[in-house]
């Protein structure tokens, strides 16, 4: 037993090393709207009342309380330390790979158990979640609702029935990729029971009520705080071909290392259909084995069922961004890797160094990431004008894997940076493959738009599945030509600025750093 608990230790030990340069990426993206947000916390009644964006009056967006909560508690404890945050999201990580496991021993036999959470604590694609501080809606409402899982498959039935519907419910309050819940315990309850469970018979679904009821008493407080379901407020709309593209992508992005650009390189999309290939030659070789097949289809029915939520959202499959989305379903993937893979020590040994060089690949982009951001933020505070506009004709959406920037401009960035007198729209996104200065060139139009050409360095980065949008009401941007291949990235865009104050400075980001126009 204690050689046991040692080696459940380590794994979860070995799952946040392989991700440990996160505590050097500092901030990107939703981090600086998130600190602005903490800064404004006034307790649990506070958060309860409002979106996750800070909004009351039935804003919509997201409503997620308890996460809201947690950030901001910590952020009481130690302010804007950005290394705090990370290694409080690897022992999070650490804590469910612990999980996973435990789960995976309830459920299958030992040896697989270690394969099912060795997988989960290596799988490249958990960077978003894991490195990223915001990415801790996914770790926080994980952690919850896996403890609700466990709890549905205990020995006692009080655990199972209260303490499910307890753990789901405050997972839901985390974030609302739980709400599938109730159907992830009936497919293990049904497919997949222990066998003290199954002598139950139909009682041991009891445990999937109690979820329904606690969510249920969730999504009334949800509906009634936001006004309605939530989300991105029609941003990504649910139309039957994009559900299909989207679930392809999910598919493609969980069987391939995040680091390639099956997109751009459609060359690559050779390794998805390799291992998916390997994938159905094993099932056919364990055709005969009725319980190992089961857990493959549970492992497929989790991820199938707790990527729902989230099927209008595509997970880029040049830079990776959205794949934060998986975190959840990746554990119908351990269950499915511990099904098919067989105990062989040195298979399992490369396969595990594999699985942690790329994780180590894609921590180490976002701390590339996390200095553009910082870099950027500092020469936007230097070259905005007093109490004016700093327009970013071009702007770095992504590093390689990981998030630079999100939304629509650098207000809160630059306000945390001294500068709360200087708005700073987007105009033009930019995925930076390797930061190379002079990479994108800007010239005026005689229309007073601004013509942006680049090298693919530095591509510009465009909706696939939807018409390009302004990332604000300050400036437009477009193609600026045909559309070419690859789908989603191009060298050529023009941005239209609409400045709305007279002090106004036009800067663009040239592969590097900021620079004035």
């Amino acid at each position: 037993m204690k050689r046991t608990a040692l080696g459940g230790a380590a794994l979860a030990a070995c799952g946040a090393l392989v991700f440990l340069p996160a505590l050097w990426s500092g901030l990107v993206g939703d981090d600086y709207p998130l600190v602005t947000l903490m800064r404004h916390f006034h307790g649990l009644g506070w958060a309860f009342d409002r979106n996750s964006a800070g909004q009351t009056g039935h804003a919509g967006y997201f409503y997620r309380p308890l996460w809201v909560s947690w950030e901001s508690w910590l952020y009481r404890l130690w302010g804007r330390d950005a290394f705090a945050f990370h290694a409080v999201n690897l022992v999070l990580y650490a804590a469910i790979v612990l999980e996973v496991w435990l789960l995976a021993r309830r459920l299958l036999s030992s040896p697989a158990a270690w394969i099912a959470a060795g997988f989960f604590a290596l799988y490249p694609r958990h960077g978003e979640s894991v490195v990223w501080i915001t990415g801790s809606t996914d770790l926080t409402a994980t952690l919850l609702a896996l403890a609700a899982m466990l709890c549905a498959v205990s020995r006692r039935e009080w655990v199972r029935i209260g303490g499910a519907a307890a753990f789901a419910a405050a997972a839901a309050l985390a974030k609302e990729s739980a709400f599938v819940l109730p159907a992830l315990a009936f497919l293990v309850l049904w497919l997949i029971p222990p066998p003290d469970l199954e002598r139950l018979g139909r009682r041991r679904f009891l445990v999937v009520g109690g979820m329904l009821a606690s969510l249920l008493a969730v999504f009334v407080v949800r509906t009634s705080v936001i006004g309605g379901i939530g989300g991105y407020q029609g941003a990504y709309p649910w139309r039957p071909l994009r559900v299909v593209v989207v679930a392809v992508s999910y598919v493609l992005a969980a069987v391939s290392p995040p680091q390639l650009e099956l997109v751009r390189n459609p060359a690559l999309l050779l390794v998805p259909a390799v291992l998916l290939g390997l994938l159905v030659w094993r099932l056919w070789r364990m055709r005969r084995q009725t319980g190992a097949l089961l857990v493959v289809a549970t492992g497929i029915a989790w991820f199938a069922v707790s990527a729902l939520p989230s099927l209008n959202i595509a997970v880029d499959l040049n830079n990776a961004n959205g794949e934060r989305l998986i975190f959840l379903p990746s554990v119908g993937l351990a269950l499915l890797v511990a099904a098919v893979v067989p105990w062989r020590p040195w298979l399992l040994a490369a396969g595990g160094v594999l699985l942690a060089v790329l994780c180590l690949g894609s921590a180490w982009n976002w701390v590339i990431a996390g200095r553009i951001s910082a870099r950027v933020v500092h020469q936007a505070a230097q070259l905005g004008p007093p109490h004016g506009e700093l327009v970013l004709l071009t702007a770095p959406l992504t590093y390689r894997t990981a998030i630079v920037f999100t939304g629509g401009d650098l207000d809160d960035a630059v306000a945390q940076a001294g500068r709360p007198d200087l708005a700073t729209p987007f105009c033009i996104p930019v995925h930076v493959r390797s930061q190379k200065a002079g990479a994108i060139r800007i010239q005026r139009l005689p229309d007073g738009s601004f013509r942006a050409r680049s090298t693919w360095d530095a591509p510009f980065d465009f909706p696939v599945l939807r018409t390009q949008a302004a990332l604000n009401g300050e400036c437009d941007f477009s193609r600026g030509g045909p559309a070419d291949f690859p789908p989603g990235l191009r060298r050529l865009a023009v941005a239209t600025p609409h400045p709305t104050r007279p002090a106004t400075v036009f800067a663009y980001f040239d592969g590097h750093d900021l620079k004035r126009w």
